[in-house]
């Protein structure tokens, strides 16, 4: 008898290629596999209905990651972390309904982008941000793939402040298209350093332009929530997260350390 399981993950994706399997690379989800598998918690992947909230790109990290499978027994975030590497860690578990699938089920996700920008207008971006809101045909802010998905998406939200040298956007909607938020945020960017207006980003949007638009860099995107119609209930572990915590302070002295080291070098 299974039980089918959701658990809340989170990751930092510098060393991954991406969340989804792919052969000869390390991703999120053949680590979170093996760890499964070694702990016997699912005898395999095709048997365990396996889904996941979000398709993250390399070196996308995240926060709140949702996964869903069949389980042999109940299980708790501290014993899958046992077994899997430092940068990846569940830190809150949920039993749903046996149909409950992760993707299927979610009715919004939020990312969330730290863009380093000293010298940009938040006023002007956070002017133009509410054009993005609604439902709009986005072929000029995405890489459509080969399945030919509709490019018609709907941002419930786009909101935009600054925290010291950075500028932080969330934007959430119903669903993405690939490299949707960070060409969002580059094209946000060009309206912060005055380079395009508000007119342009109209013309795209409405699609009587085609321009390519550089997205910013994966390092800066986190996949922050992803919100359910039907109940689940996460339980947090409270000894996963202690944990988790102490990894990612030393963590963020580690990188404190090096910026301070980068920038007097730089000088």
């Amino acid at each position: 008898m299974s039980v089918r399981v959701a658990l809340k993950i989170g990751y930092i994706g510098t060393n991954y290629y991406g969340f989804q399997i792919q052969p000869d690379v390390p991703t999120i989800e053949a680590e979170i596999f093996r760890a499964l598998e070694e702990l016997d918690i699912i005898k395999s992947r095709r048997d365990a209905h396996f889904s996941y909230a979000g398709r993250t790109d390399r070196g996308v990290h995240a926060r709140s990651q949702v996964i869903s499978f069949d389980a042999t027994r109940e299980i708790s975030p501290r014993m899958l972390n046992s077994a899997l590497p430092d940068d990846i860690f569940a830190y809150a578990v949920a039993y749903p309904p046996q149909k409950f699938n992760a993707r299927k089920d979610a009715i919004s996700r939020t990312y969330r982008y730290f863009l380093f920008a000293p010298d940009l207008s938040v006023e002007r971006m956070r002017s133009a941000a509410s054009l993005f809101e609604g439902v709009h045909d986005f072929s000029n802010f995405a890489e459509l793939d080969k399945e030919r998905r509709s490019p018609i998406r709907h941002v419930l939200r786009l909101e935009v402040r600054r925290r010291g040298d950075f500028v932080v956007f969330d934007v959430c909607a119903r669903s993405f298209l690939r490299k949707m938020v960070r060409k969002i945020v580059a094209a946000l960017a060009c309206i912060g350093r005055g380079e395009k207006d508000e007119a342009w980003l109209e013309d795209l949007l409405a699609v009587r332009v085609r321009e390519f638009i550089k997205p910013v860099p994966p390092f800066g995107l986190v996949l922050w929530d992803v919100q359910y119609s039907r109940d689940v209930e996460f339980e947090e572990d409270a000894y996963a997260l202690e944990k988790i915590n102490e990894k990612l302070s030393e963590q963020f002295i580690f990188h404190r350390t090096l910026s301070a080291v980068f920038r007097d070098l730089m000088e």
